[in-house]
């Protein structure tokens, strides 16, 4: 027993503890050393969430000018018979006033946003509607639909074909009591209510399809361009189009876009993007669409052939307000500014330079913005294909 506790004695003797200053010591490395891990990682998240804004904001950049500049470049395409100058038979009933295809291409200028001039930003500004001073337009004539718009950033709307043409392969011209219609092709996807062209490359008639029944097996449908519709048609109408098997007429769907920066359910708070609003079946604007989010501004300069020479080449860009004939427009240049969805994604506001302005908060210059967003530019001209190539 005594052996034994001598034993205990000994190693009681040899398993000390740690002294105060150990134990201070060490807690103040492992609180160093958590310090440091915390730093790194929130370090590696700051970077993360900067990178992953910058992506999205290439991404976004990129897909909204190569979607826009497919649309642009086949503004005022509507199939054989270029508008420009020609008188088409219209037989829609009181079609509303911004019911203007024969433009193929309109702007509206967003007023004080011409190059150089210090606009703020669209963070929590509130909307306002289109049939204000905000837009104007140079060309004596151009009806803008009502809707509602950020303001400080263009509008633009693109006429042309929706989807390829198709082959006419009868024509009721109406006469009398007769109500006129017409046979095509049902590749051309007419539905009711479709705004139309007939063209036989020579005449054009703007028309409404009332109704629409598949004849032929199917492969053709028979359109009856009636009142039953709205607008519909004038009664007793008449289609100047003629078709033949040497020469065949052709019909296309009218489209009708607007392209403008809104913000989802119209809230200021809520951030902006790029919306459109298609042709509705009674020839106004259809229904507000999100198209790409982070879009804070949208600036456009219109390629302007003033004096109209053989090359056809652009001799001015200039905003919408400042274009008094927009048949002489040959193409667009359009300046994207995009922002990161979130904010926070970089530690500090960031400057940028935008249609010609430094924000950054130096004397002459725009503020530096007050959120922490990642912005960056994207600019593109875009020819109208139908023009570019001359007469």
């Amino acid at each position: 027993i005594v052996n034994m506790m001598r034993k205990i004695s000994v190693n009681m003797n040899k398993s000390r503890g740690l002294s105060l200053i150990e134990l201070l010591v060490s807690m103040v490395l492992g609180l160093t050393l958590a310090t440091g891990v915390v730093q790194i990682y929130a370090g590696s998240n700051t970077t993360e969430r900067d990178r992953e804004a910058r992506q999205r904001i290439q991404e976004n950049g990129r897909f909204s000018l190569n979607f826009l500049s497919q649309q642009v470049r086949m503004a005022g395409y509507l199939g054989c018979l270029g508008l420009e100058g020609v008188s088409v038979n219209n037989t829609l009933n009181a079609a509303p006033a911004t019911f203007q295809p024969q433009f193929g291409i309109q702007g509206w200028e967003a007023t004080g946003t011409t190059p150089g001039t210090i606009n703020n930003s669209a963070n929590d500004v509130a909307l306002v509607a289109t049939n204000t001073a905000e837009w104007t337009n140079g060309e004596v004539g151009h009806v803008i639909p009502i809707f509602n718009a950020v303001p400080n950033s263009d509008i633009v709307r693109i006429w042309g074909a929706g989807g390829s043409p198709g082959i006419v392969t009868s024509v009721t011209s109406g006469l009398g009591v007769v109500t006129p219609s017409f046979q095509a092709e049902n590749d051309v996807g007419i539905a009711v209510d479709d705004f139309l062209l007939i063209s036989d490359c020579e005449q054009a008639d703007f028309v409404q399809a009332c109704v629409v029944s598949p004849v032929g097996g199917g492969t053709t449908s028979n359109v009856v361009l009636s009142t039953a519709c709205s607008p519909g048609n004038v009664a007793n109408s008449r289609i100047s189009s003629q078709t033949s098997g040497a020469n065949p007429a052709e019909v296309v769907r009218l489209q009708g876009t607007i392209f403008y920066v809104g913000k989802r359910g119209e809230l200021a708070t809520n951030g902006s993007s790029l919306f459109r609003r298609e042709l509705s079946a009674t020839g106004t604007a259809d229904a507000a669409e999100e198209l790409i989010e982070g879009v804070e501004s949208m600036q456009i300069l219109y390629g302007i052939n003033v004096d109209l020479d053989i090359r056809n080449t652009v001799d001015a860009y200039v905003p919408a307000n400042l274009v008094t004939e927009f048949s002489k427009v040959i193409s667009i240049r359009i300046s994207l500014l995009m922002q990161s969805v979130a904010d926070g994604s970089v530690p500090a506001p960031q400057a940028y330079t935008f249609d010609g302005v430094i924000y950054d908060g130096s004397a002459g210059n725009g503020n530096l913005p007050t959120d922490n967003r990642v912005r960056r530019v994207f600019t593109s001209t875009m020819g109208l294909r139908n023009r570019a190539l001359g007469a």
